[in-house]
């Protein structure tokens, strides 16, 4: 009887262990989810202020992300020349479809419509703002969708100005910032982020270029299952509320 019950406490102290260290295994895998490195997203300049507060959004929903920002065209480069995101925002939809076919990417998500504007440092910004001796900042149009638009709404207009090339449209607003050019063309919802006056800044008709079609896409490689998990956030209608605020369409 007695080696009975020596037996079956001996059973009990095992068991014990054993529960104790699968609990300690667990605590051990919820740790180090919790403290998984940010998602990696390559971001376009222009969204650089809506993304702060779309992270933080994504934040509280569980999920954490950090942005790389530049020219659509630059982080496009990056990606197929082998540096590791998991994904990509991009300022236009083109970038986005050639990694597609390439198969480099998945899930493709339409996250915003972008909007142009003309920030002037003088004078009220408008169409007849233009003369052949304004300074005027754009992105590159070779690799920002917003520099191609910002083209095409001068060769539109027929304005005669002074361009200053810029990387991206963050580098753009810099110049206008400083004070280094009469104006710039930025993304609308960068002005808004200023809080800049209304008069300072002309919303440009859509009908003067291009669409600006902003497309997201996963990289794959990546963490596959979180950039899934973000792009479907990036679509849910509290999303694409907060980006609408912030003067997308």
């Amino acid at each position: 009887m007695g080696g009975g019950e020596d037996a079956g406490t001996a059973l009990s102290v095992r068991m014990a262990g054993r529960v104790k260290w699968c609990l300690l295994l667990a605590t051990l895998a919820l740790g180090g989810a919790a403290h998984a490195a940010p998602l990696q997203v390559a971001v376009a300049a222009n969204f650089r202020a809506t993304f702060a507060a779309v992270a933080e959004a994504a934040k509280a929903a569980g999920q954490d992300v950090a942005g790389t920002f530049g020219a659509s065209g630059l982080l496009y480069a990056q990606i197929v020349n082998g540096r590791q995101f998991d994904v990509f925002l991009s300022a236009d939809a083109a970038r986005p479809e050639t990694l597609l076919a390439a198969e480099l990417a998945f899930a493709p998500v339409h996250y915003a419509s972008g909007r142009l504007a003309l920030l002037a440092n003088d004078g009220r910004a408008g169409p007849s703002w233009f003369t052949a001796e304004k300074r005027v900042a754009l992105a590159n149009p070779l690799l920002a969708p917003y520099g191609r638009a910002a083209e095409q709404t001068l060769a539109s207009l027929g304005a005669s100005v002074q361009r200053i090339t810029a990387t991206n449209v963050a580098q753009a607003l810099h110049y206008a910032d400083s004070g280094g050019v009469d104006g710039a063309f930025v993304a609308l919802a960068q002005v808004l982020a200023q809080q800049v006056p209304a008069q300072r800044y002309w919303i440009v008709p859509d009908s003067r270029h291009d669409a600006i079609e902003q497309v997201a896409v996963g990289i794959r490689g990546g963490d596959e299952t979180r950039a899934g998990a973000f792009l479907d956030f990036l679509a849910t209608p509290e999303t694409r509320a907060l980006i609408r605020a912030h003067g997308y369409r």
